[in-house]
């Protein structure tokens, strides 16, 4: 039997966030023609669980910020492990790891760019990259947009593979499960909760979502019992100590909970009775997979919902970005609904993230994909 193909994941550490927890899905579901690895810059580790399930511990370079040195680790790194196939992730990575494993002389180059609003040195240097990659991948059809206008990557390198969703694991909870739930982060039975995850910071836009919410309150339009929870890491002091004065500005401390990094998001989204994602920008955003997936309806800007993961009107509402009344109205609208009525919107919702963005769908993309580079390159 021929040796399995070795496919090494280089990302910056394991922290909380979506790219993280992507990696580690497709890692783990490799089928066994691939061997996966990891390689991280830092051993910030958030996802051990996960993480425990490789085959083999990650190697880490041991520099939380990349230069010469780090970037010759890196390198070495690289070479001792001899991959057919290096993947990076995140912009840090793509930048570092592609220049690496290109030294190293890995015979497949793959990067993921799965957010929009790209760092400087990256819109400088992508095109230069993209020339000597086998393939640039995007989760998302802003993404490739941005890579394309942005950037200048040429078209024919990009392919668009979206985000994996465990549709088993985030499920719409039984009556017992979300009265567990909703006991234990503190929700009354007669409370609806407005869940919006991500981290605080500019591009969730939770300051638009607390001016859209006051709007509400002036026209009489939220409900008394109307409670929202941010759920997400502090990704900077400023952006969240605005978000506090403002709360404390527009006298909403009562109606909106801080519950910083949230471990397990499946109670949340258990104990949550719609969804809000009022985005600047995004790439695909795993949010909006989960919180669909485990049934909620869901109230989006534009921006969280390029590729159509909510459908307007049908599995919740879409807003147009940056727009306070709209989010305000859309707001109105979902937390007038009877209960039922919510319901029946989730699983709407559940039944198009399970047929369009299921697991095996997107690991047989993935593993396609590499299938055929190995081939070009007389691998296979």
């Amino acid at each position: 039997m021929a040796r399995p193909h070795k496919v090494l994941f280089v990302i910056p550490n394991l922290q909380q966030g979506g790219a993280e927890r992507q990696i580690l899905q497709l890692a783990n579901r490799l089928p066994e023609r691939f061997q996966p690895a990891l390689c991280l810059f830092d051993d910030n580790v958030h996802y051990k669980e996960e993480l425990a399930r490789l085959p083999t511990a990650p190697r880490v370079v041991g520099a939380s910020r990349m230069g010469p040195a780090a970037y010759r680790r890196l390198v070495a790194i690289i070479r001792e492990e001899k991959p057919d196939i290096v993947q990076t992730y995140r912009d840090i990575a793509n930048f570092w790891g592609r220049l690496a494993a290109l030294k190293a002389g890995v015979p497949v180059v793959v990067t993921s760019v799965r957010n929009r609003a790209l760092n400087l040195i990256n819109v400088l240097t992508e095109r230069w990259l993209a020339r000597r990659t086998a393939r640039v991948l995007t989760n998302s059809e802003g993404v490739r947009r941005e890579l394309t206008r942005l950037a200048r990557v040429p078209d024919s390198k990009i392919q668009v593979v979206h985000n994996f969703i465990d549709v088993d694991r985030f499920a719409p909870p039984s009556d017992p499960e979300r009265l567990q739930a909703r006991a234990r982060w503190g929700v009354a039975a007669d409370e609806i909760i407005l869940l919006v995850p991500g981290r605080i910071a500019t591009q969730k836009h939770q300051l638009g979502l607390l001016f859209a919410l006051n709007l509400l309150r002036r026209r009489g339009g939220l409900p008394a019992r109307a409670r929202v929870l941010l759920a997400g890491r502090e990704n900077s002091r400023l952006y969240p100590a605005l978000v506090t004065r403002c709360l404390r500005w527009l006298g909403l401390n009562d109606r909106v909970t801080y519950l910083g990094r949230v471990t397990d998001m499946g109670s949340l989204y258990a104990a949550a009775d719609i969804l809000v994602l009022p985005s600047l920008f995004e790439g695909l955003p795993n949010a909006v997979l989960e919180g669909a997936a485990s049934g909620l309806p869901a109230v989006v800007s534009h921006a969280a919902n390029v590729d159509r993961l909510v459908i307007d009107g049908e599995t919740g509402f879409e807003v147009p970005t940056f727009n306070r009344g709209a989010l305000a109205d859309a707001l109105g609208r979902c937390l007038a609904l009877p209960p039922e009525e919510r319901r029946r919107i989730g699983a709407a919702g559940r039944a198009h993230i399970v047929a369009h963005f299921g697991p095996d769908r997107i690991r047989d993309e993935m593993t396609a994909l590499y299938d055929s580079l190995l081939r070009e390159r007389g691998l296979a």
